[in-house]
């Protein structure tokens, strides 16, 4: 996993991280812009752990550099090598993310879930919904396929 600033991307912070190195997102590797709360960029859950949360773009699709298609995702890596993903909101645009976190402000990660959750999603009217990347497995119990990996996420969150 790797966290860069990018001076010729207005300054924001990137996070990458391999996909043999990601659980929780449908084996999909990270390449995404960090989302800033209030003060840094961590969101702290109920029991202090700090967690990044990240606009994940799609794969390039032609569309406008600010109208990208994407999910907003809390990212953990204090347990060791894996990064251990909640997906917050699928299908959102870039643009629609940062203006809601700006907006909002959200100073936890319980905070961070509640302004992810406010964001349209593609296919709301007046987008066009954009093809998601590879479909995530399915599971024959009705379970989604990527439950928190930790019952301190969003969900728990307090």
């Amino acid at each position: 996993m790797r966290w860069d600033e990018v001076p010729e991307d207005r300054g924001r912070v990137k996070f990458a991280a391999a996909a043999e190195a990601v659980e929780g997102y449908g084996g999909r590797p990270l390449n995404g812009r960090a989302l800033q709360p209030a003060s840094g960029y961590l969101f702290p859950d109920q029991d202090g752990e700090q967690w990044w949360v990240i606009f994940q773009p799609w794969p390039p699709s032609g569309l406008h550099a600010r109208k990208v298609p994407g999910d907003i995702l809390a990212c953990n890596d204090s347990y060791g090598d894996m990064v251990h993903v909640v997906v917050l909101a699928a299908g959102v645009w870039e643009d629609d993310a940062e203006a809601a976190f700006r907006a909002h402000v959200p100073l936890t990660l319980a905070d961070a879930a509640r302004v992810a959750a406010t964001v349209a999603h593609v296919a709301a009217p007046g987008h066009a919904a954009p093809e998601r990347p590879g479909p995530a497995p399915k599971r024959t119990d009705g379970t989604p396929s990527d439950p928190p990996v930790s019952p301190r996420g969003p969900m728990g969150a307090g």
